[in-house]
């Protein structure tokens, strides 16, 4: 565990939710990205359109972005099945075809108590039909792989309203992405 204080109450507040979080269920972000996560879904609140998460894996970051997002529309896309083929762009030493396969539907019941969930399950975009015409406020990439990445940012970017905010997690630590 990665060790970090607040000493603002909102963000020590945000901080526990991180860590309840992580305590009900694996989540591969660092306590710190989670926080800036949450404060950056709340920073768009008002700018209109929907949220979206592509590569939820277990779900929490999905809980932490249910917790943020209000009335909020989000769309959650995974292939519930891992990492899809990797390219030459991609490190084989950090990841593997398969790897971060989670059960679609314990992932819907783990997030069964919030409103405005819309589950997508296969490789994004070729599951973005029901999204084509949306506008976003709030885009979350946790994909891993360059390919998929690369695709995600071209279909999101032309959809984003002003002051929107994509972001993306990995890029530091991952090459393709």
């Amino acid at each position: 565990r990665v060790m970090i204080t607040y000493k603002d109450p909102e963000r020590s507040k945000i901080l526990k939710l991180v860590r309840k979080i992580k305590d009900e269920r694996e989540m591969l972000t660092l306590d710190n990205e989670a926080v800036q996560l949450f404060l950056a879904v709340k920073s768009v609140e008002k700018i209109k359109g929907d949220i979206v998460e592509v590569g939820t894996y277990k779900g929490g970051c999905s809980k932490l972005i249910c917790e943020a997002k209000k009335k909020k529309e989000l769309h959650l896309f995974d292939t519930f099945e891992g990492l899809p083929e990797l390219t030459s762009k991609d490190s084989s030493k950090q990841f593997s075809k398969g790897d971060f396969k989670a059960s679609y539907d314990y992932v819907k019941n783990y997030l069964k108590d919030y409103q405005n969930i819309h589950f997508y399950k296969g490789l994004f975009p070729s599951t973005s039909a029901p999204i084509k015409n949306k506008k976003f406020s709030f885009v979350y990439l946790d994909l891993d792989l360059y390919e998929a990445t690369l695709a995600s940012l071209k279909f999101f970017y032309s959809r984003m309203n002003k002051g929107g905010i994509i972001m993306s997690h990995d890029y530091v630590y991952a090459g393709g992405v």
